[in-house]
């Protein structure tokens, strides 16, 4: 038995569908970003300590 179903999307639909599609990745970013911003300096401090400096003090500093 073959069950064959065809559905139009009709352009209304699909620009409802893009919208709702940015905006919920507008709200996302949004929240992760003000989730970001609110932590407190000393956790934000933890991840510029893993920043690998330029190589021009990295030689500076092997001269030493």
């Amino acid at each position: 038995m073959q069950l064959n179903t065809s559905t139009q999307v009709s352009s209304l639909e699909k620009v409802i569908g893009f919208s709702l599609a940015a905006f919920s990745m507008f709200v996302v970013g949004y929240t992760a970003t003000r989730v970001y911003f609110s932590l407190p300096q000393s956790q934000t401090s933890i991840t510029e300590t893993n920043v690998i400096p330029h190589q021009a003090s990295l030689w500076s500093e092997l001269g030493r």
